[in-house]
């Protein structure tokens, strides 16, 4: 395919209004998903885009991002990353995006531990991208933590986050699964545990971008 030299050039801020178009019944958020493609297709971070539009180009590689979005693939696995409480992750297919509502248990667990000793042991249940954990550490700075998840995939995605955000030392990802007799006897006991367990319904209408793309 060859590459059209003319849209090369095109303005940040006019190529930003032509996926937000674009992306207008595929997104709840086009402008926002717009934005972000962009701010990752130039490598720079968004809040450092907004204010730099009408001095930049859209990058060539562009207009391939928003036909990934506008096929129904979610931002974050286009990305391959997604903020967290306030911690940034890395997420793969392998892996469940992790949602906002999930950092209602971090407001809670420092709500609870605002009046108590801070846990010293958390354990995680199913952690896929080690979000609860790895926001739970980021809180409480002298805590360790133990997750477990069925997925070995989803395992290597948490430990390697451990490792980006610095907190390999104080955590560590096993693979089984709660289903299994015995799965917990080596464990140990906790001060904090955090679960997000699988609730939706086998025959559950989702969205495209959910039932298409993230784990079953």
């Amino acid at each position: 395919m060859t590459t059209d030299p003319v849209r090369e050039e095109r303005s940040a801020t006019a190529a930003l209004t032509e996926a937000a178009a674009r992306l207008q019944g595929i997104s709840d958020t086009p402008r926002l998903d717009a934005e972000m493609l962009l701010a990752h297709a130039r490598g720079i971070d968004r809040n450092a885009l907004l204010p730099r539009l009408r001095d930049l180009s859209a990058p060539s590689g562009f207009d391939a991002l928003v036909d990934r979005r506008a096929g129904h693939e979610p931002v974050a696995y286009i990305r391959g990353e997604q903020e967290f409480w306030d911690i940034r992750l890395m997420v793969t297919p392998d892996v469940l995006i992790p949602r906002g509502d999930s950092e209602t248990l971090i407001a809670a667990a420092r709500n609870h531990f605002a009046v108590r000793t801070p846990p010293a042991h958390i354990l995680d249940m199913g952690t896929g991208s080690g979000a609860l954990l790895l926001a739970a550490l980021s809180l409480f700075g002298e805590a360790h933590g133990t997750a477990i998840d069925a997925s070995a995939a989803a395992r290597c995605v948490a430990s390697d986050n451990a490792g980006a955000l610095g907190m390999a030392g104080r955590s560590r990802f096993l693979q089984r699964s709660w289903r299994d007799g015995g799965w917990a006897q080596d464990l140990g006991t906790f001060d904090l545990i955090l679960c997000t367990p699988p609730y939706v319904e086998a025959a559950a209408e989702l969205a495209p971008q959910v039932r298409d793309f993230e784990p079953t």
